[in-house]
């Protein structure tokens, strides 16, 4: 007999006793003789099928062993796999963060280079602009009325020389125009000085005055315009400065010498008056900052319509 079969024989007759004992809480009914010792047989030839129930029931533990097993192995994976998602979705936060901060570290670094072209731009905008001003407040009118001055005093030397050229004449020589004017002093030539020999030349019948008078009108613009405008000079033209404050001391000299000429006063009160002669090094001083200046902004705007 199949091992199986005997099993559920044994299971059979297990629950067909409890019944027969009154599972319905009464009396059972009576048994006979010839049956309790058929089963009683039964039973007895039966232990085989006991320890295979036995047998079977051990199996079914062993299998409730490993499914208790399995289950706990496969709790074991699943707390396993939570983990991991877990550590997938930390990963993978960080790594958005990371990203998202490498964006904005690279935004703000050219974020920077704009603002700092921007501050250059600026600041070369600034500067340009103050050099701008520098040409127009100061080196550009300066050099206008000197160049004025220049031309209204060689016009009177001119003059000087065709009323009387054996006491005056024009040279070659270092000045603005590459020509000197002298004086002839007894016997020989020295370089006229207009502090100096403005009484040998004013009401002289010479018919240089008004030309005297509109030097003077001149050098008084150029003094109002170093006083007011100085600062404007360049940080190189230092020595500029200095020799603007020596044409000042020339012009006051000058200013006074002409008024006692006019009043037919001796023009020098002191020997101290000669000294302040005109400097010419003003003019290739003023010309040296001029060219300069408009140098520069020339290149500069220049390189500005390369680089739009």
């Amino acid at each position: 007999m199949p091992r199986y079969i005997r099993c559920l024989v044994i299971v059979s007759c297990v629950f067909g006793f409890g019944i027969a004992e009154g599972g319905d809480g009464k009396a059972a009914a009576p048994v006979s003789v010839h049956q309790m010792s058929s089963h009683s047989a039964q039973v007895v030839g039966d232990e085989g099928m006991r320890r295979d129930l036995a047998a079977v029931r051990g199996r079914l533990a062993s299998i409730e062993a490993s499914i208790a097993k399995t289950s706990e192995r496969a709790d074991q994976v699943a707390q396993r796999t939570s983990w991991f998602s877990l550590g997938t979705v930390i990963v993978g936060a960080l790594l958005a963060a990371f990203a998202s901060m490498g964006g904005q570290m690279l935004l703000m670094r050219h974020q920077r280079k704009i603002n700092r072209a921007d501050a250059e731009a600026k600041v070369a905008n600034t500067y340009v602009e103050w050099q701008l001003r520098q040409l127009s407040e100061l080196y550009a009118p300066l050099r206008a009325l000197l160049g004025q001055s220049n031309v209204l005093y060689r016009q009177m030397n001119e003059a000087l020389v065709e009323a009387a050229p054996n006491r005056f004449r024009l040279v070659v020589g270092g000045d603005f125009d590459g020509k000197v004017f002298e004086i002839r002093n007894g016997d020989q030539w020295v370089r006229f000085r207009t502090v100096e020999h403005i009484a040998e030349v004013y009401n002289q019948g010479y018919g240089v005055e008004p030309y005297f008078n509109d030097v003077v009108d001149v050098g008084q613009r150029l003094v109002d315009l170093i006083q007011d405008k100085a600062g404007y000079a360049r940080q190189e033209d230092g020595q500029l400065v200095l020799v603007m404050g020596q044409y000042l001391a020339h012009f006051f000299v000058l200013k006074r010498l002409l008024e006692r000429v006019k009043a037919k006063k001796s023009p020098h009160e002191s020997s101290v008056d000669k000294l302040a002669t005109f400097p010419a090094e003003i003019q290739a001083l003023v010309n040296a900052g001029f060219l300069e200046i408009n140098k520069q902004v020339i290149e500069w705007r220049r390189f500005k319509q390369l680089a739009n």
